[in-house]
């Protein structure tokens, strides 16, 4: 019988535990016992699984090394774990599949892990888009998982096709259905760290999804929230969390919880805003503006009464700011400044918006403008 696992702490337990059987079979491997049996060993014949070398030489190896690039700005680092986590239905494989064609056209082989969608799905929702030829997707066949005693064979033949294609970047689409197809569910911390050692063997660059479990929609993203954090957040390299906004229903934004090669420029207090489109005939985020986290969650009762109270301070003002005006001061929508507005009778005259056309064509910009250290 499958085994599902439906909450963080079900997960963060099994990940742990399997990271325990992980580190016993490889020391069975390697030396024949497991690892609870080395500290009774000789110390002469302990294996060696840490080296040592002069500080100063190590630093010098690391300097000559490449730096770091960026190849999706604020996401995703070449040669590292990034994990992408959210809520179901924010649109984490849309944006993957947007920065896996983007990798692609810098020039990178991507291969793209799918348990998520259907062909058909897809086809519906790129109807007409042409992706790149260095981009390959690998869709799992539900109908024959039955025949997979061993999780790991999974593992193997997406490694298998990985290097028949020479691919360079994997994205897994997504962790938690990997994990709830496993046999057994102590396999999914196994799944974890192989995948991490595939990364480190090869040199891939991997983008992992992770679904969340439930959470209270006015509460900030942390570490806290990605399933399996204990384990996931130390061993990736890159954190990002994807949130719906309060202030459009087509609304995203991002946060940067972990970013080890750079430094952390989207914080609460300086969060992505993404805005989901059909423009140009396929479906995909544009970059917006930048904001505070709070500014995108949802208001608690006391705190909407204070808003309440603000805007008819505002409202009630001689000669007092335009409606748009007030929104942008206390942090809101234009939308809700005009509902209490007519609800309070104190309705006035509404401005017309005058964005120019340098700020609009700004905001339109999108994944697929490049940063200054993207790969060329």
């Amino acid at each position: 019988m499958m085994e599902r696992i439906d909450s963080k702490e079900q997960l963060d337990a099994i990940v742990h535990q399997a990271a325990g059987n992980y580190v016993a079979q490889v020391a069975r491997q390697t030396t024949g016992i497991v690892a609870s049996e080395v500290a009774n060993l000789p110390k002469d014949q302990k294996p060696s699984f840490i080296s040592v070398s002069h500080f100063n030489d190590y630093l010098e190896e690391g300097r000559r090394m490449d730096a770091p690039k960026e190849l999706i700005r604020h996401i995703v680092v070449e040669h590292e774990v990034t994990f992408l986590f959210g809520d179901t239905g924010l649109g984490k494989s849309i944006l993957a599949m947007q920065m896996a064609c983007l990798m692609a056209r810098l020039g990178k082989r991507v291969l793209y892990v799918n348990f998520e969608l259907s062909q058909q799905q897809l086809a519906q929702r790129y109807p007409n888009y042409q992706f790149p030829d260095t981009f390959y997707i690998a869709n799992i066949d539900y109908t024959k998982m039955h025949d997979v005693t061993e999780q790991s064979l999974i593992l193997d033949e997406i490694q298998r096709l990985a290097l028949e294609l020479d691919i360079e970047v994997v994205i897994i689409d997504n962790f938690t259905n990997l994990c709830i197809n496993s046999k057994e569910g102590s396999e999914a911390g196994n799944i974890m760290l192989q995948l991490m050692s595939l990364r480190m063997t090869h040199n891939w660059t991997m983008v992992i999804l992770a679904h969340v479990p439930k959470r209270k929609p006015g509460d900030p993203l942390t570490l806290n929230d990605l399933a399996g954090s204990k384990i996931l957040s130390n061993i990736a390299d890159n954190v990002i969390g994807l949130n719906k906004s309060k202030k459009d229903k087509d609304m995203r934004y991002i946060i940067q919880l972990k970013y080890r090669s750079f430094p952390i420029e989207l914080d609460y207090k300086n969060v992505q805003e993404l805005q989901l489109t059909t423009s140009d005939n396929w479906l995909h985020f544009e970059y917006g503006d930048y904001d505070e986290e709070r500014a995108h969650l949802p208001r608690s009762r006391d705190e909407k009464a204070e808003l309440e109270r603000d805007i008819v301070r505002e409202l009630k003002e001689p000669n007092g700011l335009a409606y748009r005006q007030i929104a942008d001061k206390l942090g809101t929508s234009l939308g809700t400044v005009q509902r209490t507005a007519k609800s309070y009778g104190l309705n006035r005259k509404v401005e017309k918006s005058c964005k120019s056309e340098e700020t609009q064509q700004t905001n339109k910009s999108d994944l697929f403008s490049e940063s200054k250290n993207n790969v060329q």
